[in-house]
């Protein structure tokens, strides 16, 4: 129910949000996949905090379990302090005094609350910190009725002085009551492989650091990062650093060309389906290791804008960014991170520098169809050898190099065609009855035979002799 002013004070406005503002509407601007994210996110943040040089990132696991009748996250990864959760982490935006957790993930203070309401109707939470603990069930629907206009949560145990020593410190998140539409992906092998295939994707810097987790008991591997690399064909791997008003942002682009199949070399008949491997082709971009765009090979970095549209003829190109910010605000990402901020001047520099390296990938692929398609021997194609001779190497070893190191394109060869002799036509006109005669003598009816052997036998008697 609406509160009226009170009399004494017309000039009073009320702008108090409501709940279900927050509960039905904010979760409409966010898929359930990326609603998943945002709670493995905090996971992952919790661990890389306690990472240290005696707590390495081997030991912290996430473990997720869905079905059509629940969904649950439990960890191991530091869990929620008990005056961060009461003053910080179930507020619906981040206070500005909250410091957060450097490099971490979450910026916006929205993620962990959106995502629980858009699951399910009932959430509970148990959290194990280093000396607190805390256990807190809401019913969502209960909540949304509270007329109050002090919005808070109700725990139903708090220890201030708890051991960690008996059960660990970790976070479990259980949700129930799910909505109907999250209750039927969940049941849904098609959505959990995707499911399975984005954490792996979005995640692959943390799970190649050794952090663990699991989907419904299947423990998920992270995936390989891998260019060609070799003494005459070095792709880019360069640093360098944007200023922002939040902070210094860390940026490194590395870009090349992944393996070659000979066998494919050279076609480009806009099939993208007959081409291996081609599928994976596109930027990637990372913000604090965390995944934002994956394949990107639209306009966002220059592709048929500074470069050319994309097409199977690239599908070998591999380009990565890494953005990293001690302050999360610094990143220019949307508030799901499933997308960049465009209008972000860190946004505007890095693009500019994707544009340059992947014009000079695109030359040397160009290079490369062209070498295959036109030389006649090995020496007529240095690119494609020195690709060839190449070896896929992990990212994270490649040496540091500013610009895409390949051999200089051929130089074309001088075409030496034989000079032709110079020739004269001649035409003319003999009776009938003599050209019958001279073209019985010689065996020949045609005209031009019987007028260049007669020409001949000439010039061999009366010049040359």
């Amino acid at each position: 129910m609406p509160r009226n002013p009170p009399a004494s004070d017309d000039l009073t406005v009320e702008a108090e949000p409501e709940r279900a503002l927050f509960v039905e509407m904010l979760t409409r601007d966010i898929e359930l996949i990326p609603a998943i994210m945002d709670l493995l996110d905090n996971s992952i943040d919790g661990a890389r905090a306690q990472i240290d040089d005696h707590t390495p990132a081997s030991a912290f696991k996430v473990d997720l379990k869905v079905s059509a009748d629940q969904f649950e996250i439990r960890d191991n990864c530091g869990g929620i302090d008990l005056d961060v959760a009461r003053q910080y982490a179930f507020r619906f935006g981040r206070p500005r005094a909250y410091k957060g957790t450097k490099r971490s993930v979450g910026q916006f203070g929205v993620g962990m609350k959106r995502a629980l309401f858009k699951l399910g109707r009932v959430f509970s939470i148990e959290s194990r910190a280093a000396d607190t603990s805390f256990e807190m069930t809401i019913d969502v629907d209960e909540w949304m009725d509270d007329t109050d206009p002090v919005w808070t949560f109700r725990m139903s145990k708090a220890i201030r002085d708890y051991n960690p020593k008996k059960r660990g410190r970790g976070t479990t998140i259980t949700v129930t009551r799910l909505h109907e539409a999250v209750r039927e992906d969940l049941a849904d092998g098609g959505f959990l492989s995707l499911l399975r295939e984005q954490i792996r994707f979005r995640h692959q810097g943390a799970l190649a650091e050794g952090i663990t987790v699991t989907l419904n008991g299947e423990r998920l591997e992270h995936f390989s990062r891998e260019l060609l690399s070799g003494p005459d064909f070095k792709p880019i791997n360069r640093t360098f650093v944007v200023p922002s008003e939040h902070g210094d942002v860390a940026v490194r682009i590395i870009a090349g060309i992944t393996r070659l199949e000979r066998r494919d070399m050279g076609k480009d008949d806009g099939d993208a389906e007959s081409f291996r491997a081609g599928t994976d082709a596109g930027w990637w971009i990372f913000c604090n290791d965390r995944l934002l765009l994956m394949r990107e090979r639209t306009r966002l970095t220059g592709w048929g804008d500074s470069l050319p549209n994309y097409h199977p003829q690239y599908r070998q190109f591999r380009g990565y960014a890494y953005l990293t910010a001690a302050s999360t605000a610094a990143l220019p990402w949307n508030t799901t991170k499933t997308g960049v901020d465009e209008e972000s001047r860190v946004w505007r520099r890095v693009q500019a520098q994707l544009k340059v390296a992947g014009a000079q990938v695109v030359a040397v692929l160009n290079r490369l169809k062209i070498e295959e398609q036109t030389s006649i021997n090995d020496d007529d194609r240095p690119t494609v050898n020195a690709a060839m001779a190449a070896t896929l190497v992990p990212t994270d070893k490649l040496e540091e190099n500013e610009a895409f190191a390949a051999p200089p394109p051929r130089k074309p060869k001088s075409k030496s065609t034989p000079r032709k002799p110079k020739v004269q036509k001649m035409q003319f006109e003999v009776p009938v009855d003599r050209f019958a005669s001279v073209s019985a003598q010689l065996g020949t009816s045609v005209v031009a035979e019987v007028g260049r052997r007669t020409f001949d036998y000439y010039y061999e008697r009366e010049i040359e002799d």
